[in-house]
């Protein structure tokens, strides 16, 4: 059936286009009013060892703020909802919004971050009746902690059942915060809303969730009000392909069906972590570097944490820093086992110059100088379009970047020079292959080379390694696609200690770009 025509004063066909960004507050007021407390939106630590390496904004708060943006709606009635969550959202983050409303019965929103679409919302509604719209819905306690369900503890047929309701006070702060009285959805199709949020998030599979799609149908509230909320929901089937779950659910009152939706999201697996074990099958524990000392900036996950697991295995003494999360680090540590002693944690920003400057201090008076500086930390890498409104996050990437690099390297240069020490930088084979949504990162590392070029010539005794690893299997690429085709980053790590272990006896500035070990210098 086609659309009705427009009335008079109804929504225009032309996109109405404006800007929208969400703060801790909006995540911190959504996840009390929905009882969704995923900590991949809510804990900086947590999130910190996902793909996305910040918190990111719950899928359904966006299409909230999509509903609010459109048009008033006072006699009719939300019906539908089909979203696809195209790319997380984060916080801070100014986003065009982008509403076409063709009809008063259909509207579609899209949130753009530059040109990469991040959201798209397509609402469908029918002629209702406005006395409907102050339905009560119960409150219910909801459990406070996110199920960590893996895709091998969700077979076909996994069931969860409840009551639901959200929390009231909180509830109409969101109605407030984003204009929703008058949209043509009812406290209840909010609540639904919430509930879908809530059902993906907490359950099904719940930690490890990562919203993909929605479909939502609404159904006419002509059951009994004021009743509370029961729901029922089921796996239907889970892609191995792309470890995506399909789970379909109804929200009822008192039997009478609110609600049904089809919910599909994707189950993150677990966070890769460097293995001690694979490190020393490729390049056996020795005392080569015995007597050494080492800083790793950005040592405690990933390929810093390798790195920093094969300098100790040589004997080397390493200084892991790390930012926030001490657990990481102490986790590191304690891999070593009987020689966990030779790595000792140093936290802090090493963009910060009196940092750095106090850690030098340290480890001079411990241990005389540093023998060799591991530049491995980078900010967290979003893609981002290089456009002119995109400038100013990509000067502040930029920015971060160098002073990671440029301040541990200008404070320690001169006692590498003195030991005759190695300055080594973890740079990417990006700067060859420079893809095209990451302009940000390909521009810092190629800063960052040229500094390292020129640090080469002015301190002639400091050897230089430059290392261009490709795709590493780190936080960053966990991902189902992510994953594809990434190595190991022990296979890097080994082939870097090697090459300190093993130097080329040739070039002032070393490139290492192949990364695989030659078994006889690993010997």
């Amino acid at each position: 059936m086609a659309p009705a025509e427009a009335p008079s004063g109804a929504p225009p066909s032309t996109p109405h286009v404006t800007t929208v960004c969400f703060t801790t507050q909006d995540l911190a007021q959504f996840s009390a009013a929905s009882g969704d407390r995923n900590p991949l939106h809510l804990s900086e630590e947590y999130a910190r060892a996902t793909p996305y390496g910040e918190p990111v904004v719950f899928g359904m708060l966006g299409v909230l703020a999509a509903l609010g943006h459109l048009a008033d709606r006072q006699d009719r009635l939300l019906q539908r909802l089909s979203v696809e969550f195209r790319n997380p959202l984060v916080v801070g983050m100014p986003y065009r919004l982008e509403a076409l409303e063709t009809s008063v019965e259909r509207a579609c929103v899209k949130l753009y971050d530059a040109t990469r679409l991040m959201l798209k919302a397509t609402f469908t509604f029918v002629p209702g009746c406005e006395k409907r719209r102050d339905t009560h819905v119960p409150e219910a306690a909801c459990f406070t902690e996110a199920e960590d369900r893996k895709k091998e503890d969700l077979p076909a047929g996994t069931r969860v059942t409840g009551v639901y309701g959200p929390a009231i006070s909180e509830l109409v702060q969101v109605i407030t915060r984003w204009r929703l009285s008058e949209k043509g959805a009812t406290t209840r199709q909010l609540a639904a809303m919430l509930w879908a949020s809530f059902v993906v998030g907490m359950q099904l599979p719940g930690k490890r969730a990562v919203f993909w799609r929605l479909e939502l149908t609404l159904y006419p509230e002509d059951g009994p009000q004021d009743t509370l909320l029961s729901y029922d929901a089921a796996v239907q089937d889970f892609d191995e392909r792309f470890d995506l779950l399909h789970s379909a659910g109804t929200l009822s009152a008192a039997g009478t069906r609110c609600a049904t939706a089809d919910m599909w999201a994707f189950v993150r697996q677990d966070s890769p972590q460097p293995s001690l074990r694979r490190l020393t099958d490729l390049i056996p524990r020795s005392d080569r570097l015995k007597g050494k000392v080492a800083l790793v900036i950005g040592g405690s996950r990933g390929l810093g944490a390798a790195i920093t697991q094969a300098l100790a295995s040589q004997g080397c003494t390493v200084f892991l820093n790390y930012h926030q999360c001490r657990a990481e680090a102490e986790k590191i540590r304690a891999s070593l086992g009987d020689t966990s002693s030779l790595i000792e944690l140093a936290q802090g920003d090493a963009s910060e110059i009196e940092w750095c400057r106090t850690l030098r201090q340290r480890i001079v008076e411990r241990y005389g100088g540093l023998d060799l500086l591991i530049g491995n930390a980078s900010p967290p890498i979003r893609p981002l379009s290089f456009v002119p409104e995109k400038l100013a996050q990509f000067q502040n990437f930029l920015t971060q970047s160098v002073s990671l690099a440029s301040m541990p390297m200008s404070t320690f240069l001169n006692d590498l020079s003195e030991r005759s020490g190695w300055n080594v930088l973890v740079s990417s084979a990006f700067v060859k292959d420079r893809p095209a949504e990451w302009p940000h990162y390909v521009t810092a590392k190629c800063a960052i080379e040229g500094l390292v070029q020129w640090a080469a010539v002015h301190s002639p005794k400091v050897r230089t390694l430059i290392v261009r690893p490709p795709k590493l299997l780190t936080d960053q690429t966990n991902t189902t696609v992510g994953r594809q085709g990434a190595m190991e980053v022990e296979r890097a790590a080994a082939a870097i200690v090697t090459r300190i272990t093993c130097p080329d006896s040739s070039p002032t500035v070393q490139i290492l770009e192949t990364f695989e070990l030659n078994p006889e210098a690993s010997q």
